[in-house]
């Protein structure tokens, strides 16, 4: 197969201003969970401008996922348990799922499977995160759940070039990025990180976004030692999770973690098969989660 379609960053910037905005909910959220002299009545308030939303983000920490002692009925008590970040980041989720969900089905790829494989990677990077002891690890949930959203921005853009890269990549038996190289086209960390500049998500995702497939340090644009280890952890995330072979995000091909990544992160060689253990037990609440955040 030839070079594919080369879009310009003008084409991409122009399809995706078509693509929905972020509920109001979200940017708001996000303002008050920032700003010091909130508290859960703020919150509250702000939710209560979008009660459909509200009433999924209920549901996803009601589930086996946050496993909240009893349940919760409101968000005081949710934010009680699980605190501000992490409802923050919930309302996040629901609001980007929502916002990039695509009908679209056909033989070569599968909506239900991509999303499993991304619900995996938040799980698997939030876990991770707890390990390594990073002081957010519901921003890191985040990071891995839509770390591919450039790819479900290509498919709505154009989706014929993206059910050819990932034809290629499964007849060739390589990554999704590496057929992305190998046709010489846009790359989906470039479509993903202008999405995510679109909609001002904070920077640790955008940089999730755009070097996740980076394992070299100095090539990822001068990133902070924080954000070097956001990124570390949301590419192991979905290294483990390809290798646990967890839903499908285009390409079967799964690739070993550098030695030099868990160093960097403090990761003991023996207590890697500990770590996998956890990230399994933790995405098997995956399949419930995508249900209620799929509704």
């Amino acid at each position: 197969m030839g070079a594919a379609k080369k879009l310009t960053n003008e084409y991409i910037a122009s399809r995706l201003d078509e693509l929905p905005t972020l509920p109001t909910v979200a940017n708001e959220l996000n303002h008050v969970i920032n700003d010091p002299l909130s508290d859960a009545k703020d919150v509250e308030k702000v939710m209560a401008n979008d009660q459909s939303l509200t009433t999924k983000v209920l549901k996803l920490i009601n589930s086996a996922y946050y496993a909240i002692p009893g349940g919760v009925s409101n968000l005081t008590r949710a934010i009680a348990y699980l605190g501000f970040d992490t409802i923050n980041q919930v309302v996040l989720t629901a609001s980007i799922f929502s916002t990039l969900k695509v009908e679209a089905e056909s033989s070569e790829f599968q909506m239900e499977g991509f999303w499993k494989h991304s619900v995996g990677v938040g799980m698997a990077s939030e876990s991770i995160a707890k390990f390594v002891k990073h002081p957010t690890p519901a921003d890191l949930f985040t990071c891995g759940l839509i770390h591919d959203m450039g790819k479900i921005a290509l498919y709505v853009i154009d989706p014929e070039l993206f059910l050819s890269i990932v034809k290629h990549a499964k007849t060739k038996e390589i990554t999704f990025y590496e057929a992305e190289e190998e046709l010489e086209t846009v790359k989906h960390t470039l479509i993903g990180v202008m999405l995510a500049e679109k909609w001002k998500l904070p920077q640790l995702i955008q940089s999730a976004i755009q070097y996740h497939h980076q394992t070299h340090p100095l090539k990822r644009g001068g990133a902070s030692p924080e954000l070097q280890q956001v990124i570390d952890i949301t590419i192991l995330a979905n290294l483990f999770t390809h290798a646990l072979k967890f839903g499908d995000s285009g390409h079967d091909k799964a690739l070993n973690a550098p030695v030099e990544m868990f160093e960097r992160l403090n990761i003991p060689k023996n207590k890697i098969p500990v770590l996998l253990d956890d990230l399994k037990e933790v995405i098997s609440n995956a399949d419930a989660f995508l249900s209620i955040i799929g509704e």
